[in-house]
């Protein structure tokens, strides 16, 4: 019982951590494509020659400016977009409705039709 406890407050322990440290790189930290960009540079170093090597920083280059550009444009929309809701004021209506809600129509319910049992299973 007591390995048990031991074992549990472990798991726990690394499981906080581990929930520490992913959250830590957010998406502000970072840049999108870095990663890719850095790969495609230090093989375009080797291999400066590389049609597909240099299509690919063209396509890389062009999808960083345009992630920027939407990043841009959400934050500015976030930024105009802070509003105060107006509260409406609540409508008058007719006082004797609200009293005697029984009185209001209702919808009828079809009934239920039955149907016949499958022969071939007796049991259902």
């Amino acid at each position: 019982m007591y390995k048990t406890g031991i074992a549990l407050a472990f798991g726990s322990w690394l499981l906080l951590i581990a929930a520490g440290s992913s959250s830590a790189a957010t998406t502000e930290t970072r840049e999108p494509l870095g990663q890719a960009q850095e790969s495609v540079d230090k093989n375009l170093q080797k291999n400066p020659d590389n049609k597909g090597l240099q299509n690919a920083a063209g396509r890389l280059q062009v999808n960083q400016e345009r992630i920027e550009k939407k990043r841009g444009g959400q934050k500015s929309k976030r930024r105009t977009k802070k509003v105060v809701a107006v509260k409406k004021p609540p409508k008058q209506s007719d006082k004797a409705s609200e009293r005697e809600p029984a009185q209001q129509e209702r919808t009828e319910r079809m009934e239920r039709i039955e149907r016949p049992g499958n022969p071939g299973r007796p049991n259902r």
